[in-house]
């Protein structure tokens, strides 16, 4: 292993000295980064990441993004056989960034600061396309003696993020997004390869490819009107050669108008909702004017019914979600906040019946599940709730969220090993495998479970150990 003591510029600019143990990627003849090199290292980063209060882990918010990263996936043929995640971060600051394995993180600064989808597309589109060309890896062969200052700059940053309480953490992993892409970013090349592939995956996938253009111009524009340049173009430069090019290749573009989805402005709501004190939430929309008969303002108006629902005032809340249900079209949000309102109220029974009538219509809509297995928690009805989420895992088992809920689900019934089982399988799906084997270590000493039970779990910590030991390897080459 390798000691290396490095000083970063954080975004809070404050240098400081950090002691990094990195994993030994090898003398200089090792220039490039394996595939299992850059999932594991993307895995590691993301396990910190995932722990830090910065992590936006709203599951509307996060399906959405997917969703407008999965449209951008299904047209790009550079992409096939790589596993992506789109993640968030609760940071005002502007800001995407694309890091090893296939992870991106988005801010929700940026998601407000678009003014429609096809603007959100064009950002990660374009993130899409440092993953599937290998930039992290093609610049470290290019820059092979750096390669370690690169990846001390990267744990640096997240261990700062953990030690700085008086910082501002989105901001500080965010720091580590820049870590990476200064270095990503040097070349001018690569940021013009991304913009060009990522007007194609747009252009396919059905959004407006000027949208890029109109997006990437508005953030160049954004430090006459606020003090600091955005993240965004401290980690992409773009230059007006680059604006110009992106420009150029739009012009034999046919002109199509692209609709946005409903749920690209519920989402933008819902953000401004949920971001600061619940009371800053309400001053944020209580302000306006807003007419539900008016398509512009249902969002607003769902928006401020979830700042009251934060702020405990359940009424107002469910009045403000009433009168914009009324002229709306229906919507699986509108459906997830009622049911969830009418839990908060105490009229368990009652959200019980609306998670159910919901998922009538909206079968795979994650928030609505999970509320109908919290609502069956709350109930006491937990082997109720454990059939539910067995059927829900036997169509995605890659749901972290399911297991934590299996596992209290087990624990109540007093079922200990299944239930550090089914922690051991949380922890997995957030890539802390070593967590995961303390869970399943925890789970043969708590005396319960049957011997096909108990082989399960022995089966699993093998897996476990043979996983981590090929991580372990994987970073000594």
């Amino acid at each position: 292993m390798k000691r290396i003591f490095i000083c970063l510029l954080l975004s809070c600019y404050t240098c400081m000295s950090v002691a990094v143990e990195l994993p030994d990627l090898g003398d200089s003849s090792a220039n490039y980064l394996s595939a299992q090199d850059e999932a594991a290292l993307g895995r590691q980063i993301m396990m910190e990441i995932r722990a830090d209060p910065a992590y936006f882990n709203d599951p509307e918010t996060v399906d959405f993004v997917n969703h407008v990263a999965g449209k951008l996936l299904a047209v790009s043929e550079d992409a096939i056989g790589m596993r992506f995640e789109v993640f968030v971060l609760q940071d005002s600051t502007l800001n995407a960034f694309a890091m090893p394995g296939g992870y991106i993180g988005v801010h929700t600064g940026l998601i407000l600061a678009a003014e429609n989808e096809s603007e959100l597309a064009s950002v990660l589109a374009h993130e899409i396309s440092h993953v599937t060309q290998h930039h992290v890896a093609r610049e470290m062969e290019a820059q092979s003696q750096n390669m370690p200052l690169t990846l001390a700059a990267m744990a640096a940053a997240l261990l700062a993020a953990r030690t700085s309480p008086d910082a501002t953490v989105g901001g500080i992993v965010g720091a580590q997004a820049g870590a990476i892409q200064a270095q990503l970013n040097s070349s001018r090349g690569y940021e013009k390869e991304a913009d060009r592939l990522g007007i194609q995956r747009l252009i396919r996938s059905g959004y407006d490819p000027r949208a890029m253009w109109t997006f990437f111009e508005k953030l160049q524009h954004y430090d006459s009107f606020y003090e600091a340049v955005p993240a965004f173009l401290k980690t992409h430069p773009l230059t007006t050669e680059r604006l110009a090019e992106i420009q150029n290749r739009l012009e034999n573009v046919p002109y199509r108008q692209v609709q946005d989805s409903p749920n690209f402005q519920l989402v933008r709501s819902r953000i401004k909702a949920l971001v600061g004190s619940p009371t800053e939430a309400i001053r944020s929309f209580s302000g306006e004017e807003l007419n539900p008969k008016y398509p512009q303002d249902q969002a607003e108006i769902y928006g401020y019914a979830v700042a009251l629902w934060r702020n405990h005032q359940f009424q107002d809340a469910k009045q403000k979600l009433d009168s914009v249900r009324l002229y709306a079209k229906p919507n699986a949000m509108f459906l997830s906040l009622n049911a969830q309102i009418t839990n908060d109220q105490g009229k368990l029974e009652q959200a019980l019946e609306l998670y159910r009538q919901a998922l009538n219509q909206y079968p795979e809509d994650r928030a609505l599940n999970y509320g109908l297995i919290n609502t069956l928690l709350g109930l006491h009805r937990y082997q109720e709730a454990l059939d539910f989420i067995r059927k829900r895992l036997q169509y995605n088992d890659h749901d972290a969220k399911l297991y934590d809920l299996e596992a209290q689900g087990f624990s109540a019934l007093n079922q200990q090993l299944l239930s550090h089982q089914a922690l051991a399988y949380y922890y997995e799906r957030m890539d802390n495998y070593s967590a995961a084997l303390d869970q399943l270590q925890i789970a043969l000493k708590t005396g319960d479970g049957d011997f096909y039970q108990k082989s399960s779990v022995e089966a699993q910590i093998d897996t476990l150990k043979n996983t981590l030991a090929a991580d372990k390897a994987s970073r000594k080459k």
